[in-house]
């Protein structure tokens, strides 16, 4: 999992990656942006890229009116860019990552991985292939609230985890602006919605408590409009023999949580929201907010140490491979209703 880099010590100058974005969509200026903007002595972004001109001129001068084109191979015929932060609809992201790994460039790629898993292991041939830095914009890996747990855990506050519990449930409407994105509503990729939120969910708990190893779900479509699938209830065992339950609803008219619990022998961690609590039987609780941008400074700052320094990414390609492949094997079960064991390697 991520750890922070100590800025109580002095970091070596570097100079400032030059940055190409392939996707001037929702994600693009909503989540990578803000984080980006913030960052400017360590990226420079010079060139963006969107099928539609439209959405190519408007992050253009969003970013400061600087150039746009309309095809990806262009900006990548572009010499001065060092590094792509590619951020498409998943079916796409294998066929502009190896373009971009083909023309030199180090590469960013949203999640989850790829559309099924056998372009995700398409991807893993990528990351072996190449020497150049490849990572998945995996940001609850970076998301403060879930190192901090991680530092609790190991730290033995409520003893030995032996069960967690993350209830996420919402109303996912028509005038929802990713519900509209035509891309997931028709979605060339399983699971819908289940799947591309589901992938961050999955990655926590496998940071936490170790690799899934088995488990068995249940699936229902209560609104078609958003997807074939909008509900899912997901049990499964952890190597660190972790129960878990993780229940995931898109149509939850009039209510919304989205909760975790997490049992310990010795006491209790609930997260909800910024809020961290810990609880003990005779010992006053503890309760920390943590304030963060939910962890996309975090994945931008651990994809720029990689390119400068060489340190290995956190979110690499395998590990956005897991998450995918969990989260296959739980929508393959629903439907034989089994249960699903991967063997040790």
């Amino acid at each position: 999992m991520y750890k922070p880099m100590d800025q109580s010590r002095k970091e070596i100058t570097m100079k400032p990656i030059k940055l190409g974005i392939i996707g001037c969509g929702i994600a693009a200026k909503d989540l990578h942006w803000p984080a980006l903007s913030r960052m400017r002595e360590k990226f420079e972004i010079v060139m963006v890229c969107n099928h539609t001109a439209e959405k190519a001129k408007e992050f253009s001068q969003m970013a400061g009116n600087i150039p746009y084109v309309l095809d990806y191979k262009e900006l990548l015929g572009n010499k001065d860019i060092e590094a792509v932060d590619i951020i498409l609809p998943i079916h796409l992201n294998y066929q502009v990552t190896r373009d971009a790994l083909e023309a030199g460039k180090h590469v960013m790629v949203e999640k989850p991985l790829a559309a099924n898993l056998e372009e995700a292991k398409q991807m893993l041939e990528l990351e072996r292939k190449y020497k150049e830095v490849v990572m998945v914009a995996e940001n609850f890996r970076y998301h403060p609230i879930f190192l901090k747990t991680k530092e609790y855990l190991d730290q033995g506050k409520i003893g030995d985890p032996y069960a967690v519990f993350w209830n996420h449930f919402c109303h996912l409407r028509m005038d929802n602006k990713y519900a509209k994105t035509l891309w997931r509503l028709n979605h060339q990729y399983p699971g819908g919605f289940i799947t591309d939120g589901g992938v961050h969910n999955i990655a926590v708990f496998r940071d936490l408590f170790g690799d899934i190893i088995s488990g068995i779900s249940s699936t229902k479509s209560v609104n078609r409009t958003i997807g074939e699938i909008d509900s899912m209830s997901f049990q499964f065992t952890t190597e660190k023999n972790v129960n878990g339950v993780f229940n995931t609803y898109y149509s939850a008219n009039g209510y919304s949580e989205n909760r975790i619990l997490i049992l310990g022998k010795e006491g209790t961690i609930i997260i909800q929201g910024d809020r961290i609590q810990i609880k003990r039987e005779g010992f006053p609780d503890v309760e920390e907010t943590i304030e963060s941008d939910w962890g996309y400074r975090g994945e931008f700052e651990d994809f720029y140490h990689a390119i400068r320094s060489g340190r290995k990414v956190v979110s690499s390609f395998f590990e956005a491979y897991r998450d995918l492949e969990v989260m296959i094997a739980a929508l393959d079960s629903a439907e034989q209703w089994k249960h699903f064991t991967f063997k040790k390697e």
